[in-house]
C-alpha cells in the first residue's frame, strides 16, 4: 500500500527532481498541494521543478509562496536567486541571493551565482570579487574558477585569466572545453583572432556544446574575414538556439561584416522580434548601413530610415533598471553610426540625436561622471590623449605627432586601447608621454581617467572606435575635445571643442559642428616623411606600361557616391588609354560598386572591366608600390585623402582635387595650397574630367608639377606650426580663455 504521509510524499518528489524525473516530481507536489497538505518545502520543491522544466515564471511564484510561509530559509532564496536569473531579472536575483548570504553567510553555490548576476548587469569587478569569495571556501571548484577566470578575461587581466584558466584545465580534464573557451575569450579581448580560433577550436573539440566557444569562433573568423567558416559558425549557434537573440545578433554581425546587409537585417529583425525589450538588435538594425549604395535614391531611403529609427530609440529609451542600463551599454558597445559621415551630406543634427543617446545612456550607468567636472588651472596643463590606433595606422601619422612633437609646456596623459604594440609607433608615443597607459577595457580606462584630473581630454579619433564611444559620452575632464581623426562632428553635449585645420575647414565650417571649433596652423598635421621615404627605399621601382595612363583611386569605397560614378566613364571616353586602380578586398561593397561602375561605363559604351582593376588589401610596401605603378592620383570627391595625398605626393603623383562644401573634401585643396601648386585644384566634376584627362594626356604636365611637388615637400612634411598652435590652443583651453580668444 502507498505511503501518503505528506513527509514520505515530499521525500519522492525531491527523489524524482534529483533522478532528472521533473514532471513526475511536479505531479506529486501538486496532488498534495490539492490535498491540502502544502508546506514551504512542497512549494520549494514545485518551484525546482518548474524552474527544470523551463516555466520560470510560475516556479518564481511557487518559490516566493514558499518564501512568504518560512521567509529565513536561504536554499529558498538562493534558488529563487537562480529562477529569476534563469528569466534575465538579475537584479532581484541579486537581491535573493545576498538574502540567502545573510542567511548562509558561508555558501559558495550562492556566492558564484551572485558573481554571475552582477557580470550579466556588467557589474564584472562586484561579480569577480563574489567568485573570488565563493573560492576561498571552495577552492577546488573548477566552474566557479573558470567564472572567475572569464570576469577577469573581461577586466582586461588576461594573464590572470590565462594562468586559472590553464591550473582549472590541468586539474579538472573534464572542464577542458569550458577552459579552453576561457582561453579563447581571452584572445579575442586582445584581439589575437588566430589564436583565439584555435583556442575555441580545442574547446569544441573537447566539448562539442560549448555554445559559448561556437560563438567566439565566429567572431574571431569574421575579424579574420573568414566568411565561410564564420557564417557556418553563427549559422550553427542560431540552429541551436533559435529562440536566442544573441546567436541571431552574432549572425547579423557576420552577414554586415561581408557586406550582406538584408541578409543582417532580416537577422537583427528576428533579435528583435524574440527580444522586443531589448535595445540592442534594435541598435544593431538601426545602425545598419551599406559600404556601398547602388544609387543615390539608395542613400536618400538608408538615411532617412537612419534616422527616423534614431528618433524611435531615443523617444523610447528607458533606462529605469539595471537590466535595461546594461542591455543599452552592450547596445552602443556593439555598433556605431560611423558609415553615416560617408553619405556626402551635413551630419549635424543628426549626430546631435546619435550623442544625446549615448549621453544619456552613459550618465545611467556611470552617473558619477554625468557633471561636468571642476577645471584643475594648472600651470602646466594636464592633457590626455585617447585613442585604439596609436600603431601603424593613419591616426598615428595625422595625429602622432601631437604627442611626439609636442613641448614639455603640457603634461601628456596617453590612454592607447589598441590590442597591438608596435615598437616604432607605439613606442614612439609612449616615449614622448610622460604617462602612458596601454588599457584595452574600457570599464576599467574610464575611472583611471578621471582620477587623473585632468585640464583637457583630447579624443584623437572619436567614431572610429566602438567601444570609445561611452567613454566620450562621459565627463571625464573640464574640456573635452574632438580630435576629428574621423572628420564629422560627435553630436555629443560632453565635447566641448574640435580641433581642425585652418586650410581645410570652409569659413562657414562652424555651422557644421556641434563642438566649438579650434583651427589649427595650415593642414593640423605635422606629417612626417622619414617613414614614408624608408618604406619607398625597400620597395623595387615596378615596371611601367608606356601605353597606359594609370590613375590611383586610393578612398576607401564607401568615399565614392553613385552621383560621380560617371566621372570615371568619362575620362577613359576622353582617354582609351585610361585606367582605374582601386583598392577594396570581396565583401567591402566592392560587388555594389563593380555594378555601378558597370552601369556608367555602359552608357559611353565602354567596358568597365578593361579600365577598371580591384587590388584586394596591400601591405605598406604594396600600397607605395602601387603608388609608384600609377601616373595621377584622382582624390575622392565626396570625401578627400589626407594619408593617401600625402604618401601620393611623396611617390610624385600629381593629384587631381574638387573641394567640397565640409572640411572631410577638402584635406587635398588644403595640402596642394601648402604646396603652392593648386593648379590642378577644380571646381566642377566637368573640370575635374578635363584636368583627370589633362594630366593622362600630358607627360610633360604630369613630370612638371611631379617635380615642382619633389622640390616643395619641406613646406608640407614635418610641419612644426600645427604643432606649437596646438600648444597654444590647449593651454588656452586649459586656463579657461573663451573659444573667441583662440
Amino acid at each position: 500500500m502507498q505511503d501518503l504521509r505528506p513527509q514520505t510524499q515530499l521525500s519522492r518528489a525531491a527523489a524524482a527532481l534529483a533522478q532528472g524525473r521533473a514532471r513526475e516530481a511536479l505531479s506529486i507536489c501538486d496532488r498534495m498541494l490539492k490535498t491540502k497538505t502544502a508546506s514551504p518545502d512542497v512549494l520549494h520543491v514545485k518551484g525546482l521543478a518548474l524552474h527544470t522544466l523551463g516555466d520560470n515564471g510560475k516556479a518564481i511564484e511557487a518559490i516566493e509562496a514558499a518564501i512568504k510561509m518560512s521567509p529565513d530559509r536561504a536554499d529558498f532564496q538562493g534558488n529563487l536567486g537562480r529562477a529569476l536569473a534563469a528569466g534575465l531579472d538579475y537584479r532581484r536575483a541579486i537581491q535573493s541571493f545576498e538574502k540567502a548570504l545573510q542567511l548562509e553567510p558561508k555558501s559558495p553555490r550562492d556566492l558564484s551565482d551572485l558573481g554571475t548576476a552582477l557580470c550579466c548587469l556588467e557589474r564584472v569587478e562586484e561579480g569577480a570579487g563574489a567568485y573570488a569569495r565563493a573560492l576561498e571556501l571552495a577552492p577546488n571548484d573548477g566552474a566557479t574558477a573558470l567564472r572567475l577566470a572569464r570576469a577577469e578575461a573581461i577586466l582586461g587581466r588576461h594573464e590572470a585569466a590565462l594562468a586559472r584558466a590553464i591550473r582549472v584545465m590541468a586539474a579538472v580534464p573534464e572542464l577542458r572545453g569550458r577552459a579552453e573557451a576561457v582561453i579563447g575569450l581571452v584572445h579575442l579581448e586582445r584581439r589575437q583572432w588566430p589564436q583565439a580560433v584555435e583556442a575555441f577550436t580545442r574547446s569544441l573539440e573537447a566539448s562539442p556544446a560549448q555554445i559559448e566557444a561556437l560563438l567566439g569562433r565566429a567572431k574571431a573568423r569574421m575579424r579574420l574575414r573568414e566568411a565561410a567558416g564564420a557564417r557556418a559558425d553563427a549559422a550553427e549557434a542560431a540552429r541551436r538556439m533559435p529562440a536566442d537573440p544573441e546567436a541571431q545578433l552574432l549572425r547579423g554581425q557576420v552577414e554586415k561584416e561581408f557586406g550582406e546587409v538584408a541578409a543582417a537585417a532580416a537577422a537583427f529583425e528576428r533579435a528583435m522580434a524574440s527580444r522586443p525589450l531589448d535595445l540592442r538588435p534594435r541598435w544593431e538594425r538601426a545602425n545598419l548601413l551599406p559600404v556601398a549604395y547602388d544609387s543615390q535614391e539608395d542613400i536618400a531611403r538608408y538615411r532617412n530610415d537612419w534616422r527616423k529609427r534614431m528618433m524611435g530609440i531615443a523617444e523610447t529609451l528607458v533606462l529605469d533598471t539595471p537590466e535595461r542600463i546594461n542591455a543599452a551599454v552592450w547596445a552602443i558597445k556593439s555598433a556605431n553610426n560611423f558609415r553615416l559621415a560617408y553619405q556626402g551630406m551635413d551630419d549635424r543634427k543628426l549626430q546631435e540625436i546619435y550623442g544625446g543617446v549615448l549621453a544619456r545612456i552613459a550618465a545611467a550607468r556611470y552617473p558619477e561622471h554625468a557633471q561636468r567636472p571642476a577645471a584643475p588651472r594648472r600651470q602646466r596643463p594636464r592633457v590626455g590623449f585617447v585613442s585604439e590606433f596609436l600603431r601603424r595606422h593613419s591616426i598615428w601619422k595625422t595625429h602622432g605627432a601631437w604627442i611626439t612633437r609636442s613641448g614639455k609646456q603640457i603634461e601628456k596623459y596617453v590612454y592607447y586601447t589598441g590590442a597591438d604594440f608596435d615598437d616604432g609607433y607605439t613606442g614612439a608615443i609612449r616615449e614622448a608621454a610622460d604617462v602612458f597607459v596601454h588599457e584595452t577595457s574600457v570599464a576599467n580606462l574610464i575611472p583611471l581617467i578621471a582620477g587623473h584630473n585632468l585640464d583637457v581630454l583630447v579624443y584623437l579619433d572619436h567614431g572610429m572606435s566602438v567601444d570609445l564611444q561611452i567613454a566620450a559620452a562621459l565627463w571625464l575632464a573640464p574640456v573635452q575635445v574632438n580630435g576629428l581623426g574621423h572628420p564629422v562632428t560627435s553630436g555629443l553635449p560632453t565635447m566641448t571643442h574640435a580641433f581642425t585645420s585652418a586650410l581645410m575647414e570652409p569659413e562657414d565650417g562652424d555651422l557644421h559642428y556641434s563642438e566649438r571649433l579650434v583651427r589649427l596652423a595650415n593642414t593640423g598635421a605635422c606629417y612626417g616623411l622619414a617613414r614614408i621615404e624608408d618604406d619607398l627605399a625597400l620597395v623595387p621601382r615596378p615596371e611601367r606600361d608606356g601605353g597606359r595612363a594609370e590613375y590611383l583611386c586610393a578612398q576607401n569605397l564607401q568615399k565614392y557616391l553613385p552621383r560621380h560614378d560617371w566621372t570615371f566613364a568619362a575620362i577613359a571616353a576622353e582617354l582609351p588609354s585610361a585606367r582605374f586602380h582601386f583598392i577594396a578586398r570581396e565583401g567591402e561593397g566592392r560587388e555594389v560598386f563593380v555594378r555601378r561602375l558597370a552601369r556608367a561605363f555602359a552608357a559611353k559604351r565602354l567596358d568597365h572591366e578593361a579600365h577598371c582593376r580591384f587590388h584586394p588589401g596591400l601591405d605598406p610596401h604594396g600600397y607605395l608600390a602601387l603608388n609608384l605603378a600609377c601616373d595621377v592620383f584622382l582624390d575622392g570627391i565626396s570625401w578627400s585623402g589626407n594619408n593617401t595625398a600625402h604618401e601620393a605626393l611623396a611617390c610624385g603623383l600629381p593629384i587631381v582635387t574638387w573641394p567640397g562644401p565640409f572640411m572631410r573634401a577638402r584635406h587635398c585643396l588644403a595640402i596642394l595650397e601648402r604646396l603652392g601648386l593648386t593648379e590642378t585644384v577644380v571646381s566642377s566634376a566637368e573640370a575635374f574630367v578635363t584636368e583627370a584627362v589633362r594630366l593622362g594626356r600630358d607627360r610633360e604636365w604630369r613630370r612638371h608639377l611631379s617635380a615642382e611637388g619633389g622640390r616643395r615637400l619641406s613646406r608640407l612634411f614635418d610641419d612644426p606650426a600645427p604643432v606649437r598652435s596646438l600648444e597654444k590652443s590647449l593651454a588656452a583651453l586649459a586656463g579657461g580663455i573663451g573659444e573667441n580668444d583662440l
